[in-house]
């Protein structure tokens, strides 16, 4: 590929000219490529140097591409061009050079190919649920401190924050739960005024406590960016229960339409409530109206009579909105009331709710019985279900007493619609989102590649994958496990014919291995056995073929007997109800027990959190 890179004189020296909208963190620059000019794409190097010795008399080498020292720091291979006002940038359709600058190490480079380090990413993902993932030139290019000299240098923990150096977090969240007016009726509405209100509230005191926490920051630089930028991350939490109330599906056009007037209503009434403040004290103390106007979130998202007023009266704070892990808060906090009955704990963040219900053990060890999801035990006690939902013990006989909004859960959704949901709510926030987007543990590699992907192009600005089973045994429905998981521990052997020349390669993997395909795509035996290619056979190795391995052979058995044992906690999966007179039937197994109670724990916004006391070993205790 070959783009024009438009370039400046600098004296009598010709330099490449930096994009507008490029910021720097340590050293290190990200690009935007679409404002570099497509100029051609060639199929090979000969077709290349014979378009470059035409046009402009020049030629080069393999051994040039190939040298990362001859690369700038975005991975380009520029060649100067006299007399015009664009140099060429040059790069290999793939390639991708790992670059790092330090004052310790000074400049490291390595020239790779993109799709391995791709591939590394999503295999990593795959197995562990980790590393996340933060498109930091998204997210730079819509940090309203970059306008205005400071630059994010990194994220807070969670990645909801992008930070100046010596920046902190300051975070609230609104319950959208409780902005529900008559509920599970058919006048269930959303009450505007008081999310005003509340808006307006939370914005002034998250105000207040960045004042009050500035002399308690331990360094003179923290003491210093609080004063300069005041940022604070006001957010959400219970959007899929006020959406429930509203009788509404998470994943509908319904429902995705409220998610967007709910997220840019707030955005303008936090920006606005800002300028406010501003004109009763003083903006932030780095603010500079000809700077801070070249946002592109306040000219795409603020409401121009808003952006009239902050030209007016200025800003109090940098940014203001952030959604963060609700983990443990969303856990205990009122999410419903019905007459003199509150009802403890909401969605967290912008996700769906995790599981229609879990499975809690009696103190006495006796009996497994099911605990709804707060504003869904709402909705039975309303409706005097009780009964009827007690002794459900399937998911079609939930189905026969509860509306079908209630059961787009977590690993209901499809991933592609948790994208489009983030990337709607995104575009009103001016920091970032912590989310996480739940698969089945029978997912194909290549759909993690495809989420990430998705969200890229979406704009998201972080965002991170958990593939039930990829960090601890996951559960079946059944007593016995299921196809993956049987097939997971066996030993295949994989033959790939290529079918251009013919060449025959083998490969000997675990059920659950991951397999890259000649194309570059990522998948496993398990799936090559459901989905079979042409040109690949998948046989099951039987122990006589494997006897050079003993080892192996005994710890694959060894693995499918532990299987074997395998089943349900989560009210997602629909539990069996175990009564006193089933006390003797096999019991739920928490394979990822929490630590307090013993209740299964849940993976939202990328951690693990109790849904039976809200520990989370995310949160700090003080």
């Amino acid at each position: 590929m070959v783009y024009k890179k438009a370039k400046t004189a600098a004296g009598n020296k010709i330099k490449v000219k930096q994009d507008k909208e490029t910021h720097y963190s340590y050293g290190m620059p990200s690009k935007e490529i679409k404002n570099y000019e497509t100029y051609n794409v060639f199929n090979d190097l000969r077709e290349l140097n014979g378009f470059l010795n035409r046009t402009y008399n020049v030629e080069i080498s393999e051994k040039d591409l190939q040298n990362n020292q001859k690369r700038d720091v975005f991975g380009d291979y520029v060649v100067q061009i006299e007399g015009t006002d664009y140099d060429l940038a040059i790069k290999y359709s793939g390639d991708f050079l790992l670059y790092y600058n330090s004052d310790n190490t000074g400049e490291i480079r390595n020239l790779v190919k993109a799709r391995d380090v791709w591939n590394l990413f999503v295999a990593s993902n795959y197995k562990t649920a980790e590393p996340g993932l933060i498109f930091w030139t998204t997210m730079s290019h819509y940090s309203p401190s970059n306008y205005v000299g400071r630059p994010i240098s990194s994220t807070n923990p969670c990645g909801e924050v992008p930070l100046e150096d010596g920046g902190a977090c300051n975070l609230g969240s609104i319950n959208l739960s409780r902005f529900v007016i008559d509920g599970y009726t058919e006048n269930a509405r959303v009450d505007w005024e008081n999310l005003k209100t509340a808006t307006q509230n939370l914005t002034r005191f998250l105000d207040n406590v960045v004042t009050w926490n500035q002399v308690l920051n331990a360094l003179d630089k923290q003491r210093k960016a609080a004063e300069e930028t005041r940022r604070t991350g006001l957010g959400i939490m219970g959007i899929a229960d006020m959406l429930n109330q509203l009788g509404i599906h998470y994943d509908s056009d319904e429902g995705i339409a409220i998610v967007n007037k709910a997220a840019k209503f707030i955005a303008n009434i936090c920006y606005e409530a800002s300028s406010d403040i501003a004109g009763e004290k003083e903006p932030f103390k780095c603010y500079d109206y000809e700077k801070y106007k070249d946002s592109p979130f306040l000219k795409e998202v603020i409401d121009p009579e808003i952006q009239e007023k902050i030209r007016k009266q200025g800003i109090r704070n940098v940014a203001s909105l952030s959604i963060a892990p609700t983990g443990t808060i969303s856990n205990a906090i009122l999410g419903f009331t019905l007459g003199k009955k509150n009802y403890i704990g909401v969605s967290g963040g912008i996700e769906p709710v995790f599981a229609l219900f879990y499975t809690r053990r009696s103190e006495s060890f006796n009996q497994f019985f099911k605990v709804f999801h707060s504003t869904v035990q709402a909705y039975i006690d309303m409706k005097n279900l009780n009964e009827k939902a007690l002794v459900a013990t399937t998911e079609k006989d939930l189905k026969s007493i509860l509306p079908t909004f209630f059961f787009r859960t977590a690993h209901y959704i499809k991933p592609e619609k948790r994208v489009e949901i983030q990337s709607i709510v995104q575009r009103y926030i001016d920091q970032s989102i912590s989310s996480t987007v739940n698969l089945p543990e029978d997912i194909n590699p290549e759909i993690i590649s495809t989420v990430y992907l998705d969200a890229w192009q979406k704009k998201i600005k972080g965002i991170t994958i958990y593939r039930d089973g990829s960090r601890y045994p996951i559960l079946s429905v059944e007593t016995q496990a299921s196809e993956f998981q049987r097939v997971r521990a066996k030993t295949f052997e994989i033959t790939i014919t290529d079918m251009h020349t013919g060449m025959i390669s083998q490969k000997i993997a675990m059920g659950d291995e991951i397999i890259a395909l000649a194309s570059g795509a990522l998948t496993t035996p398990y799936h090559l056995i459901v989905n079979p290619i042409k040109e690949i056979t998948v046989k099951e190795l039987i122990a006589e073929k494997i006897v050079l391995e003993p080892e192996m052979h005994v710890q694959v058995e060894q693995k499918i007997a532990q299987k074997e044992q395998i089943i349900v906690t989560h009210g997602s999966e629909l539990a069996s109800q175990h009564s006193s007179e089933n006390a003797d039937a096999q019991q739920p197994i928490a394979q990822n027990p929490c630590p307090e109670c013993g209740v299964d724990m849940n993976m939202t916004e990328g951690c693990a959190t109790c849904p039976g006391c809200g520990f989370s070993p995310c949160s700090i205790k003080i």
